[in-house]
């Protein structure tokens, strides 16, 4: 892969902020053609987010970048990063 085709990583912000649902908007507004990209993220926080937001967005948890394209299709891959404690939406800590 080249710097032009390696996918974008795409971090989750603040825990507590609307990271995860821009980031699970933006899959399912996805194209054909267009350059992959990946959440570096708890894949547990997006699935929850997902499922309380009704999203349709399956996860899919990758070992490195690279393989982000091999799934980008069917799920969001993710790069897990899991958080050392829960976070509630709305309230930073």
């Amino acid at each position: 892969m080249t710097a032009a085709t390696l996918p974008l990583g795409v971090t989750m912000g603040e825990p507590a902020g609307i990271g995860g649902e821009i980031t699970l908007k933006a899959w399912l507004r996805r194209r054909a053609g267009r350059l992959p990209f990946f959440a570096i993220d708890d894949p547990g926080r997006l699935r929850h987010i997902a499922s309380r937001l009704e999203l349709p967005v399956p996860v899919c948890e990758i070992e490195a970048p690279e393989s982000a394209g091999q799934v980008f299709n069917q799920s969001l891959p993710v790069l897990s990063e899991l958080l050392r404690a829960p976070s509630t939406p709305g309230r930073p800590d």
